[in-house]
């Protein structure tokens, strides 16, 4: 029987705990519970199991995120000639290297277009 965890994959990610660490609470609340006894060891879960299930519901989320912004459409781009300020780390040799460089400012708005009856 195939076990998907995608919560504790969704825990895990969010408080940056190792997959093994994952595993090891996973196994534990499965023994506590009594899903996981010496005549039954279907339920097992380890690390590898949770960085499979971690990479699943992360592809997952990257596609709702995709198609819930490409359904939202693109009303007004605008460029006001404004130059940004934006701090880049650049590696040079062994040195990592904070390296300013200029970016125009976009802005993207949705405005509401009146039309008047006169």
């Amino acid at each position: 029987m195939r076990l998907g965890l995608p919560s504790t994959a969704v825990v895990g990610d969010r408080f940056e705990v190792s997959d093994r660490t994952v595993a090891a609470i996973g196994l534990s609340v499965f023994h506590d519970v009594g899903l996981l006894t010496t005549n039954n060891s279907d339920m097992v879960v380890g690390k590898n199991k949770m960085r499979r299930e971690k990479a699943k519901v992360r592809k997952d989320l990257r596609f709702q995120a995709l198609s819930e912004a490409q359904a939202l459409p693109l009303k007004e781009l605008y460029f006001d000639g404004r130059k940004d300020s934006t701090l880049i780390e650049e590696r040079v040799y062994t040195k990592i290297c904070m390296i300013k460089e200029k970016e125009e400012h976009l802005s993207l708005e949705e405005r509401v277009h009146l039309t008047l009856l006169i």
